[in-house]
């Protein structure tokens, strides 16, 4: 999620995963590896109420919001980018010099790089698990090639695994949810590679009930994995709401985000947007901003 890709392109990024989970196909058989369930394959629910969470007594608010003045308020910086992987325009597999020199150039102004790549399949619900597997390994590819490079630099991957799912969790299905954590398992590999995970919670609709529904169980999801989660939250509403789309989210909606992944028990929070929404406005954040309020006194909070 880069301020050089054209708004066009960035649209079609963030639209790229799917929001509902309607294949569903087992992965037993393969040699993907499995973990063990949680409490998400109930059928009466989404999540385990009774589940014990422990708030992280450290949990950080990471900064990828890319506007060119913002007000200071103590947010972490880290680096969230798409470019870099590749030689010339050549998307379908990363290059090794370029990694290695990405990994150099982040590691003079961060500790903490994700790597988001979005157009290699890594859905075993959608293709087969030989492409998953081909995707999986030139991911793992890129975070070998960026570890040895800068063993210092800690490395997380935007969006899966989990895989972001709303529906299932919502619906609590007990098929659903099973077939949501097979594909999850099937990326094992990932989460054991990188050293943190950055499920994407942006939000649809303006049920708030909802989203807090969705985001725990893809939270709990992520936690299955063992490794310092940092859920991706998005300042606006996703680009497949009609009505709603790029609008800012409403600072009582924002609050209630910013408070869940608190709650979940995950270590911390990317903040995300990008100016270039707003081509008419300045590329700046408005202090006067409800969500950018709600942001303020969160932090302080801490």
């Amino acid at each position: 999620m880069n301020t050089r890709y054209s708004r066009r392109f960035l649209l079609r990024l963030l639209t790229s995963a799917s929001v509902v989970s309607a294949l569903s196909c087992s992965s037993e058989g393969t040699s993907l590896p499995k973990l063990q369930g949680s409490s998400l394959a109930k059928p009466e629910n989404a999540s385990d109420p009774k589940r014990r969470v422990t708030r992280s007594s450290k949990f950080a608010v990471y900064d990828s919001l890319m506007y060119g003045e913002k007000p200071k308020i103590g947010l972490t910086p880290i680096l969230v980018t798409g470019r870099g992987y590749w030689k010339g325009q050549d998307y379908s597999k990363p290059d090794e010099a370029a990694c290695r020199q990405l990994a150099r150039e982040a590691a003079e102004k961060y500790s903490k790089v994700v790597v988001n790549i979005e157009h290699w399949q890594l859905d075993v619900r959608r293709a087969s698990t030989e492409k998953v597997q081909e995707s999986m390994n030139k991911i793992l590819q890129v975070i070998r090639w960026m570890r040895s490079e800068r063993p210092q630099l800690q490395l997380g991957f935007y969006g899966s695994p989990p895989h972001r799912d709303y529906w299932g969790p919502i619906r609590g299905n007990a098929g659903v949810l099973r077939d949501w954590q097979r594909a999850n398992d099937a990326l094992k590999p990932i989460a054991d590679a990188i050293d943190f995970l950055c499920p994407s919670l942006y939000a649809f609709y303006d049920d708030v009930p909802g989203w807090v529904k969705y985001a725990s169980a893809n939270i709990e999801e992520a936690q299955r994995f063992g490794k310092p989660v940092y859920p991706f939250l998005w300042t606006r509403y996703h680009v497949s709401n009609r009505l709603r789309k790029l609008q800012y989210i409403e600072g009582d909606y924002w609050k209630t985000q910013l408070e869940t992944v608190r709650d979940s028990g995950a270590e911390g929070v990317v903040l995300w947007d990008w100016f270039g929404f707003d081509r008419s406005k300045p590329n700046a954040i408005d202090p006067r901003s409800d969500w950018w309020q709600a942001t303020v006194k969160f932090k302080q909070s801490l």
